[in-house]
Parts: structure tokens; sequence; C-alpha cells
């Protein structure tokens, strides 16, 4: 029977008989299947070392449940073990079918992976996983041809767990004799089954549930931190545990396309910074803790991170439908912000997102676009006074104190490079990364020919328009005038590097500089064209086009 109200109950069990002796239930709300194949065959590795260790147990940790009737539990904490174990042997009854142990490979099935509803006139898994995985597990564990995947990450897990186990058992068998395949396999099963050894807790209720999962996990590992914050919430919801489960997994689900292991962590420190101010990486956890306590603040903060979700996934795609209404101008600015890669700038992009109307967003998108780039060649933009700077602004923005693009531009003042400060570290920048090099050019072309909004990127196709080096990398005798020390100084300065279709850029390489006069001339890009007016190419040449180039930077660029 079910455990009384109050209960704890402690038990250790093989992971088999675990799967054995119950129907285990991952919750609907409960993270996907997350194990990598290193993670899986770093298990199957560890059985084979101890699986001669005779009679040893060997001890994989807790495994967190709530009972829900006489021989079903939900699975708190445990999920992925108890997957890859199932796996495993799923792989075992899979090899034993097609050899003469057929009738140890159906009671290894029926031991240990499939259970017969008789309501239903169907076999099911002895383990269910979450929604978004348990048809696919379903099928793959029963040896069915799995539903047609939605491209979702944890099933191509799935699928890789799969594949090493099956190697796993190969592995097993192959340096034996085809008659004792069957006794090697066994030995496998039995072990899982008695010394592949859990604590298995069973605890009464939800909220004691996630609280002795908060408890058992190491909060120093980044991967967990983000179950830990989930399961704090839970346990914060009482009798609402149902709506804010609900609200988490649709956080989830939207930031799933986003196909990023960390992604969850990252939009949750995002967003506590917004609401609160900076907080660091690890100060997320803590963070949920002292400002989320009790049943209206945890449903609260749910309905928050679910709205947030989907602003802060737009935010990474200018293709998505939250930009419809906005100006090309706004989703362009997107483009652009995602080029840049600023993690620091990202709470205050998703403060604008979800608190300007559209045109102070197009108005503070583009006032962050020229802001990245004057702190990208000035001061960097991962120091602690533009880091927290940008997190301030967020934070007074969400709260409400900060309405309008002209109130950001003046907030952020401190931190912002001024025309001279921009001006004088642009004429002596670097820069390697050729996306941002061709930005930065495609830029400046546009201010020289005087088009409108020339931080955007009308033609980003490094298959069109290259990068090209004036002085090269590799000089192969071409290039006396420098000598190597100066190649290493010189080669990336902005004032050495210009654009050129690919077509025109595919010959010339290491060319000398006489060489490259004759397609500059011709090049259609005024950026390029300029370089042709010179007589020879010297460190004084780049520094004095960087000069000029920098003087166009200021306009690109406007404050």
């Amino acid at each position: 029977m079910v455990e009384a109200e109050n209960e704890v109950g402690l038990a250790r069990l093989g992971l088999g008989s675990l799967l054995k002796q119950y129907q285990l239930e991952v919750p609907s709300n409960q993270r996907d299947y997350a194990w990598e194949t290193k993670y899986v065959r770093a298990l199957y590795q560890d059985f084979a070392r101890e699986i001669d260790e005779d009679d040893r147990l060997y001890f994989l940790g807790t495994v967190v449940t709530i009972p829900r009737s006489d021989h079903v539990l939900e699975v708190v904490d445990g999920q992925q073990r108890l997957a890859t174990t199932a796996i495993l042997l799923s792989a075992i009854r899979d090899y034993l079918k097609n050899t003469e142990e057929k009738e140890l490979a159906g009671a290894i099935n029926s031991d240990f992976l499939t259970v017969y509803n008789r309501s239903a006139r169907s076999w099911i898994p002895r383990l269910v996983l979450n929604l978004n995985d348990n048809e696919y597990f379903r099928a793959k564990i029963n040896g069915e041809k799995p539903p047609l995947s939605s491209g979702k990450f944890s099933h191509k897990l799935i699928d890789d767990a799969f594949k090493e186990a099956h190697e796993q058992v190969r592995r097993i068998v192959s340096l034996l004799d085809i008659k004792d395949h069957g006794n090697a396999l066994n030995r496998w099963v039995d072990f899982v089954e008695m010394r592949a050894s859990v604590i298995l807790l069973r605890v009464p209720n939800a909220a004691n549930a996630y609280r002795m999962f908060e408890t058992l996990n190491d909060r120093g590992k980044r991967v967990s931190q983000s179950d830990l914050i989930k399961n704090y919430l839970f346990g914060q919801a009482g009798l609402r545990l149902p709506e804010v489960q609900q609200k988490w997994a649709l956080m989830r689900g939207t930031l799933e396309s986003m196909e990023d292991e960390d992604i969850t962590i990252t939009f949750l420190r995002h967003s506590l910074s917004i609401m609160h101010g900076f907080i660091r990486d690890s100060e997320v956890y803590e963070t949920v803790q002292r400002k989320v306590k009790g049943i209206q603040p945890a449903v609260g903060f749910s309905v928050l991170l679910e709205s947030l979700a989907t602003t802060f996934v737009a935010m990474h795609n200018s293709d998505h439908e939250r930009w419809n209404s906005y100006s090309l101008s706004t989703r362009r600015s997107v483009d652009v912000l995602n080029l840049f890669k600023i993690s620091p700038m990202r709470p205050l992009i998703l403060a604008i997102s979800h608190s300007f109307d559209e045109r102070e967003t197009e108005k503070a998108f583009n006032f962050c676009v020229s802001l990245g780039v004057r702190l990208m060649i000035t001061t960097g933009t991962r120091t602690g006074t533009v880091e927290e700077g940008l997190s301030v602004a967020g934070h007074k923005i969400y709260a409400g104190n900060i309405t309008n693009c002209k109130e950001l531009i003046a907030g952020l003042k401190n931190i912002t490079p001024t025309d001279g400060q921009f001006k004088a570290a642009f004429e002596m920048a670097t820069v390697s990364n050729a996306k941002l090099s061709r930005y930065y050019l495609r830029s400046l072309e546009r201010i020289i020919k005087d088009e409108s909004q020339p931080w955007h990127i009308p033609n980003d196709d490094q298959t069109v328009i290259n990068v090209e080096h004036i002085l090269p990398a590799k000089t192969e005798n071409n290039w006396p005038q420098f000598t190597e020390d100066e190649v290493k100084l010189f080669k990336n300065r902005i004032g050495n590097i210009t654009l050129l279709r690919s077509v025109e850029n595919s010959g010339l390489r290491s060319s000398s500089f006489d060489q490259k006069k004759d397609v500059y001339k011709n090049c259609p890009y005024e950026v390029t064209k300029m370089i042709a007016q010179e007589e020879s190419w010297t460190t004084y040449s780049i520094s004095e086009r960087q000069k000029i180039l920098a003087e166009k930077a200021v306009k690109a660029w406007p404050i």
C-alpha cells in the first residue's frame, strides 16, 4: 500500500530490481532525457569494471520518488540512470532474441522492461518518460519503429543511447564462444538487478520530494542548477503545484527550440537580472530562493518566466513571429545584435523587448547596435562596470524607471564611449573575426556612399563578399617592406582589411601590392577603391587609412 501521509521510506535496491518491482513514471513536466553518449558509455564502462568484483555492490546514488499507488512511483530524481539502464537491458534482450536464448530474452522483457496493461490490452514500459519523450522511448524499448521524430534533441540522445547499448552488448560477447553468450549476458542482467545499487527514497508528497531532491543534489554543477530551481519552485507551490508545473513546462518547451544545453539557466539569469538587478551565474539558484517564497510568489514567478521565454527566443531570431508587426529596421537590428554575441547586453535587450513599444524598441535597438560596436572597439564588453551597467539599465526598464530610448541613452551615459574615445580606439583597433570584419566594412561602405542605416547588414553572404587582408599573413617574399614583427602587428588592423567580391579575391592571396592594386581599382566598393590610389602599402599607409575609416565610424555608429 502507499506510504502513510508523513512516512518517508528508504530501501536499497538494484536498478534492475527497481524496474522489476515498480511501474515508474516521470512527471510530464520533468526534464527530457539528457545524457550524451559519453555519459551513457561511462555508466556501461563502470558496470563492466565492477561486474568482475564478485559480491561487491556498486552504488549509484539516490532515486527520489513519490508513491502514487501500490506499485506506481513518480520519479523526481533518477530518470537518466533508470532510462539508460533500461536501454541496456533492451539491447541485451534484442540480441538474445536472435539466438537460441529466446526464452531468456522474453524473461528479461517481462521482468524489467514491459508490463501488460489489461485495461488497455497492450504492453507498456515499466518506465514511462515525460510527454516529449515517452512515445518515442516506448517504441524503442518495445523494439518498434518509433514515430517520426519532431527533431527534438532528446530523441537524438535516446537514439544515441540505444546505439551505445547495442555496441556494449557486442563488446561483451565479442571474444566468447557463441554458446556462452547467454550466460555472459545473463550475468550482466544479474549485476544490474542486484548489485548496481541505489537508495530508493519514497517521499509522501511533492513538496517534500522536491526539497529532498534539492538537498541531495550538488549545487556546484551548472547542468543541475535549473533542475534545482524548478524543484524549489514546485516545493513552494503548495496546492497550486499543477499551475507552476504547467508554466514551467511551457517555458521549457519554448526554450527547447534554441537547442542549447545551458539555455534554461542562461534564460533564468537574464530574467532575474532584469527583475532584481545584476545576477552572476553562480547566484541564480540562491536568488530564486531569496526572492520567491510561498505559493503566490511561486505562481507569479512561473507566469513571468513563461511570458519572458517567448521574448527571449525572439531576441535570437529576427524571423520570429513576435517581430511581424515591427519595422524592418528592428529585425535587422536583431540580426546585428546576434552577430555581436555580446552576452552582457542580453538582459538589456530582453528588458527592451519586453517593456518598450514598437517605436521605442526600434530606436533602442539601433542605439544598442552603436553602443555594442563602441564597447567592442573601445573598452570591451565583459568588464565589471560595463556588465553591471547594462544589467542595471535592464532592471530600470523592467521596473518602469526607464520608459523610452532617450532615457536609456541618458542612463547608460557613464559607460558609453564618447565620439573622441571611440575614434581614438578605432584608429588602433584590430579585428580577427571574419564576420565582424565584414560587418564593420559593410557599414563603413554604406556611410561612405551616404546610404541610410549604415549599421545594418544588407548582404553578409561570404560566398558573395569576402574580407581581404591587403598585407597577407603569409607574405611569400612579396612584401619586403614589412618585417616579420610588423606583419604580426598590422595584418589584422582594420586599416589593412577591405572588401572584395569572392570571384575577385580567389586568386590574390599573397600577391604583391602592385598586383592587388589592379583588382582594387576596378572593385565596386568605395572602401576598397581608395586603396588603389596608394603608391605603395606600408605601416604608414595602414595607419592613415585607418584614421580615415575611424572618422567614418563615428558617423556609422552614432549615439
